[in-house]
C-alpha cells in the first residue's frame, strides 16, 4: 500500500497532506515490517518539506518528527540534506503575516505560526535522539530565532537551551553571547497597565522560564569567561525586581534537587 499512496505525492495539496499523515500513523516505536520499506520512500515524502502549501509541510515536518523520535534510522541518513529544510521553517516570513480588519480594530494573523512550532518541535526531538548528527553551532543559531518567536516557543527554546547547557556545555558556551539580547528581552517584558489576569500571568510564566534556562547555563564551567553574558547576569537578572524572581527560581531547583535525592535513597 505504501507505493500506491507514494503515487499520490503528486496530486492535491489536500491529498499530498493526507498521505503523509496516514503514513505518520505507521511509525511506531516497536520495529514492523513497514519499516524496511518506509526506509526506501523516506526521501520522498520528506521532500514535502520543500512544498509550496503550508498544510502540506506541517504535515511533513509532524512527520519527520514522528520519525526522529521513534525510529530515528529513518532519517538519519538525510539530516544533511533536510536539516536546511527545517532550519528554514524556523524564520518568521513577513509574507505569512496579515492584518484583519474587525471593524473598530485591526488584529495581525501569523498563518506562519504554527509551521514554526512545528520546526522546533522537530529540533528539540532530534537535540533529545540524534544529538551526534547536529552541528550545534547552526542549531544554535537557528534556535535563536526561537528566543525572538512566540511565547510558546520561546518556551520550548527556553527547554533546548538548559538541555543544551546540561549536555554540550563547551558548545552552548561558545554561543553565549548570541542568546543575550533575546533573553535580556524577554525577562525584561512589561505588560500595560491595562492587561487582563491571564496575560500578567502569562508573562511572568515566560520570565520564569527564561530564568530557569539562565540557572542553567551559570552552571555551565568556566562560563565567567563570557563576559557579555556575566554583564547580564550581574546588572539585569541579579538587580532591581528581577533578582527576588532569580532567587525563587534557585530555591525551586533547591527544593526539586532535594526532593529527588529523598527519593533515590528511598
Amino acid at each position: 500500500i505504501v507505493p500506491q499512496l507514494e503515487a499520490h505525492l503528486g496530486g492535491s495539496p489536500f491529498m499530498r497532506g493526507t498521505v503523509v499523515t496516514a503514513l505518520k500513523f505507521t511509525l511506531t516505536e516497536q520495529p514492523q515490517s513497514i519499516d524496511e520499506l518506509l526506509f526506501v520512500h523516506m526521501e520522498n515524502l520528506l521532500g514535502l518539506l520543500a512544498d509550496e502549501d503550508l498544510t502540506v509541510r506541517r504535515a511533513a515536518l509532524v512527520m519527520f518528527n514522528c520519525a526522529a523520535h521513534n525510529k530515528p534510522g529513518l532519517v538519519r541518513h538525510m539530516l544533511p540534506t533536510k536539516l536546511p529544510l527545517l532550519y528554514s521553517e524556523t524564520v518568521k516570513k513577513p509574507e505569512l503575516i496579515r492584518e484583519v480588519d474587525l471593524g473598530p480594530f485591526k488584529h495581525t494573523v501569523d498563518d506562519g505560526l504554527e509551521l514554526r512550532k512545528a520546526a522546533f518541535e522537530c529540533m528539540d526531538t532530534l537535540l533529545g535522539k540524534s544529538l551526534e548528527d547536529l552541528d550545534l553551532p547552526v542549531f544554535i543559531s537557528y534556535l535563536v530565532n526561537g528566543l525572538r518567536d512566540h511565547s510558546d516557543i520561546k518556551m520550548l527554546c527556553h527547554l533546548m537551551l538548559s538541555k543544551l547547557a546540561e549536555t554540550r556545555g563547551s558548545a552552548m558556551l561558545a554561543m553565549l553571547d548570541t542568546v543575550v539580547e533575546p533573553l535580556r528581552d524577554t525577562v525584561t517584558t512589561r505588560v500595560k497597565e491595562n492587561a487582563v489576569k491571564q496575560e500578567v500571568e502569562r508573562n511572568d510564566d515566560l520570565i520564569r522560564s527564561a530564568l530557569r534556562a539562565i540557572d542553567t547555563i551559570t552552571r555551565i564551567p568556566d562560563m565567567e569567561s563570557c563576559v557579555k553574558f556575566n554583564d547580564f547576569l550581574v546588572n539585569t537578572v541579579k538587580s532591581g525586581t528581577l533578582a527576588a524572581k532569580y532567587e525563587q527560581v534557585l530555591r525551586e531547583r533547591s527544593a526539586d534537587h532535594a526532593t529527588d535525592m529523598a527519593e533515590e535513597r528511598a
